[in-house]
């Protein structure tokens, strides 16, 4: 990873939007702190996109759309997106018909005993009832974070009973289907927005902090890890281009500073 400052001005210049975690990335101890919704601001205020891309729930999304001023957000993994169409109106895409969503959760729900079995003190996340797509475990939200290891075991469980599994910096994930956020992402920007695969490569940064954005770090050439994703490299198979001074909101208000200062 190289220091924020490295990033090559005229490539700052050239953005069209920039994709962004939520969970410690826009926000700090679990708030948006004023100065991160000013930065969020600013980015729509001179031109570019802004779409959050999170792991967090489906009902998060559809007023955090709004509240933030986001151009789209897409939740829980690629489970689901929304964004605002013609005259003003929100619309949604959700991975399945709600006769299968329903199957799923009934298949997930029998797997919370199966991990409490391996796992006494694991708890389903406090968010799970808004979700349509996965099942979320607190790993270090509302407790002190797990160690490595543990979230490691919670994984290999997850897939052991026939499940996809990813970590954010505070939940463990089991899902029916691999959802993505790279290839959420990318169908997003293609069929909402028009901006094909290549171009987005080129045009739109990606700003993280965690395991579940190993694959946007990949993909994005243009992308930049808060500081405290250091925390996480051990379980990242690909580290961003670019690292921040500051963690948390702090280091997402560092990248937007120097995406407007080249404007």
């Amino acid at each position: 990873m190289k220091p924020l400052a490295e990033w090559p001005r005229e490539q700052r210049r050239e953005l069209r939007g920039i994709l962004t975690d939520i969970d410690d990335t826009l926000t700090t101890a679990g708030a948006l702190t004023p100065p991160v919704l000013q930065a969020l601001n600013a980015l729509r205020e001179s031109g570019l996109q802004v779409i959050a891309v999170t792991g967090r729930p489906t009902y998060w999304a559809m007023p955090l759309l709004r509240l933030c001023r986001f151009d789209a957000v897409i939740a829980e993994n690629g489970a689901s997106a929304f964004w605002i169409g013609e005259q003003g109106r929100m619309q949604s895409r959700f991975y399945a018909d709600e006769t299968s969503r329903r199957q799923h959760r009934m298949a997930l729900e029998a797997l919370v005993p199966v991990l409490r079995g391996r796992f006494p003190q694991l708890q389903v996340a406090d968010d799970a009832p808004l979700r349509i797509g996965d099942l979320a475990f607190d790993i270090g939200e509302n407790i002190p974070p797990l160690p490595e290891a543990t979230v490691a075991g919670i994984l290999a469980c997850i897939r052991e009973q026939g499940f996809h599994a990813t970590a954010s910096s505070i939940h463990a994930h089991a899902a029916p289907m691999p959802f993505c956020k790279q290839a959420a992402s990318e169908r997003l920007l293609r069929d909402v927005f028009g901006v094909g695969d290549e171009t987005a490569r080129l045009q739109y940064a990606f700003v993280g902090d965690s395991g579940n954005d190993a694959r946007m770090f990949a993909h994005y050439p243009q992308a930049i890890g808060v500081a405290n994703v250091r925390r996480h490299l051990p379980l990242l198979d690909a580290a961003p281009a670019y690292v921040t001074v500051s963690e948390c909101g702090a280091g997402f208000v560092e990248v937007a500073d120097a995406i407007l200062a080249s404007r």
